[in-house]
């Protein structure tokens, strides 16, 4: 309705406090009474209160009187002109928490095969009606409001499969709406199922327990990238079930799928969004690409990567089937998650049941703390405990280990705190991680970024200062270390021991590529212009490999082990197969630097050096030092292991250095052949030295 054609509007702002606004061009805007009318039993109260100002062509009233939520009520002037009294603005509200705040675990519909009852939180509408679907047939069951909010309905019969929706009613208008605790939905969000969980298998894998975030290998991967190049020869293209595959192979015989990156050695897969993201159509899902950074629904999977999104069961079974073949490989998995912001407010289920409360407003309007628009309003307690019910559904039902949070500066530190300490006391080996960039409209001390670490001691975050000295910033054109800046040698040393960066090593992710901008490859053949691809390649391997034995957690991005390349595209999220997909050709290509990323990784798991997770221990028996300001000399001790002591060089200078080192050592890489002899050995340019005794 075009706001210049209303006449008067009514708002609740408190729970005892209307805002009537008169339009000027009716009356002068002058009323000298108001009643307010309950439309349920009919009776009228004159409201109190006095003129206070203008608004907008509209002339102000503040006016007490009582009114219940749940109940329909209009105001009349003293001319007999009427409108509803709309209480949106009441879930902004501190105390709304207070009132309807509700921690029961039955939100959703409960399954049995007499009854399934539906219940939904919804304390600001006037009514709810559940519209269930089957084979065609569409019935309506109105729902009764309960304490906190909470409308409530029991259907009789077996209701396994069955289609459902909200209307959420608010005075003479209504929305449709997905439940947002629904297991399963059609494709593109149309409608919810029941589902009887008692119908999802329970495999499960025994995995030997975490003690040590330093213990991790991290490989982050996109279901949908890792599986359409055909050269992989995965048989479910884009799919869930093709990392579910094992004994895949290459066009050349070499490993591919799950079976590779077991052989890689990583001990963890993150997995890039697989809740339901909004851009990609799941019916047709090769029209249109997405990373899924652009969450339509956090408590269903994402339907284009299921044989058929409409089938309920397999929306559930196909991705539980993934992560329990990632476990039977040895490996455990960590969910990217997207608290941070929706993609559509309008066409949100919780905007529908609840308007104005899941997302965060300041005066009056929807901020955009992450630059995507809709940022999820965590500080409010049902947005909190929806969050925290999600996370332990990910890891009760299909079994997650972890997850890593998008842009999680905007989330505040009480909510992530709570999902770590859920999820290590549903598993005592979860991990938590996230981007704890400065983002958003919270007070500093709330947020929950690498700057407030000393208040999450136990969630860890990725490392730009690493990234930036080793690789250079998010420029293209910029160097860092490891592309030939011998001026961060001795950053370059900070970053590789974390000196008191955050409260502990275990906090640290260490990185140089991940989904975000464009690859280690592709930026140093910007940076490093003119270069032979020999060096460049041997740039990238020096980047990655002071990443894995570095202390703190390495992680490593898709391909990243056989330089894999975007062809110079930065910010991929939607650029489609053709630049984001996995290029097992490139796997093949370059198998035997595959090898050495493999060997490096199991030297790091092998000895308990390059893992210290206590500062004192690290430092008492980690040295670095800066030889000729280019060459780092990383020197480690342990009383267990492979070996007692290693000694290994970085050379990102074309310099050739002559260094010390006692015969004793022996070589266990170099980029070319090298001994040591009598006490000395020559670090050639662009180079690395690994010795060990």
């Amino acid at each position: 309705m075009q706001r210049d054609s209303i006449r008067m509007f009514a708002t609740a702002i408190s729970f005892d406090e209307i805002k009537i606004g008169l339009a000027k061009n009716y009356y002068n805007g002058v009323s000298s009474q108001f009643y307010l009318k309950n439309m349920q039993n009919g009776q009228l109260t004159l409201l109190q209160g006095d003129a206070n100002g203008e608004e907008k062509g509209f002339q102000t009233y503040y006016m007490h009187g009582s009114f219940k939520l749940g109940t329909s009520y209009q105001v009349i002037d003293a001319y007999g002109l009427v409108c509803f009294l709309d209480v949106s603005l009441l879930s902004t509200l501190p105390e709304f928490d207070e009132y309807f705040y509700y921690d029961g675990d039955d939100l959703g519909s409960q399954y049995t095969r007499v009854q399934t009852t539906f219940k939904v939180w919804s304390p600001l509408s006037t009514g709810v009606i559940l519209k269930l679907k089957h084979r065609g047939d569409i019935t309506y069951h109105p729902m009764v409001r309960q304490p906190k909010g909470v409308y409530e309905t029991s259907v009789q019969g077996d209701l396994d499969g069955y289609e459902y929706t909200y209307l959420i009613l608010s005075n003479d208008t209504s929305v449709e709406t997905v439940d947002p605790y629904a297991y399963a939905s059609s494709a593109n969000m149309q409608s919810s199922f029941v589902v009887n969980l008692e119908r999802i298998d329970n495999r499960q894998v025994t995995l030997p327990p975490l003690l040590h975030k330093t213990d991790v290998v991290i490989y982050e991967l996109n279901v949908r990238d890792f599986s359409v190049n055909p050269y992989g020869e995965l048989r479910h293209k884009g799919k869930f079930l093709a990392l579910a595959e094992t004994g895949n192979r290459t066009f050349l015989g070499h490993s591919s799928g799950i079976d590779y990156l077991e052989k890689l050695g990583v001990t963890h897969i993150q997995l890039m969004p697989i809740n339901d993201f909004a851009t990609v159509d799941e019916d047709h899902p090769y029209e249109l690409y997405n990373w899924g950074y652009d969450p339509a629904q956090y408590n269903v999977t994402e339907g284009s990567y299921v044989t058929d999104p409409n089938d309920p069961y397999r929306r559930i079974s196909e991705c539980r089937d993934m992560i329990y073949n990632i476990h039977q490989h040895g490996m455990r998995v960590v969910l990217d998650v997207v608290y941070n912001h929706m993609y559509d407010v309008n066409n949100n289920a919780m905007e529908k049941t609840v308007p104005y409360y899941f997302f965060r407003r300041k005066d009056g309007k929807l901020t955009n703390g992450t630059w995507c628009g809709n940022d999820f309003n965590t500080t409010a307690k049902m947005c909190r405990k929806y969050i925290l019910d999600m996370c332990k559904r990910w890891q009760v039902l299909y079994g997650c280990d972890g997850f890593r949070m998008d842009l999680m500066g905007i989330i505040d530190v009480d909510t992530v705190n709570a999902i770590e300490a859920q999820g290590r006391s549903i598993d005592p080996s979860f991990i938590l991680y996230g981007e704890g960039w400065d983002m958003g409209t919270l007070p500093q001390d709330v947020k929950a970024t690498m700057t407030n670490h000393a208040s999450l001691p136990r969630v860890s975050f990725f490392n730009d200062h690493f990234r930036d000295t080793l690789r250079g910033s998010n420029q293209m054109e910029t160097k860092g270390y490891t592309s030939g800046d011998t001026y961060k040698t001795n950053e370059a040393i900070i970053a590789m021991c974390d000196y008191n960066k955050f409260t502990s090593i275990e906090q640290s992710i260490n990185y140089v590529e991940c989904h975000d901008n464009g690859t280690v490859y592709d930026k140093f053949s910007i940076s490093n212009f003119g270069e032979v691809e020999s060096c460049l390649e041997r740039r990238c391997t020096l980047a990655l490999a002071m990443t894995i034995l570095s202390q703190g957690v390495p992680f490593i991005h898709q391909g990243q082990e056989f330089f894999d390349t975007k062809g110079g595209n930065t910010n991929s999220y939607n650029a489609g197969d053709s630049v984001n997909n996995y290029d097992w050709g490139r796997r093949d290509e370059f198998y035997q630097h595959v090898e050495l990323i493999a060997f490096l990784i199991r030297l790091r798991r092998n000895n308990k050096c390059f893992r210290y997770y206590d500062y004192e221990d690290m430092r008492q028996h980690v040295r670095l030092s800066n030889i000729n300001h280019c060459v780092i000399r990383y020197e480690l001790t342990q009383d267990e292991g492979e070996y007692h002591e290693f000694c290994i060089f970085f050379n990102p200078s074309y310099e050739r250095i002559d260094v010390q080192i006692d015969d004793s050592f022996k070589v266990l890489y170099c980029m070319e052949e090298e001994n040591i002899s009598y006490g000395h050995m020559t670090i050639r340019g662009v180079s690395m030295v690994i010795c060990a005794r």
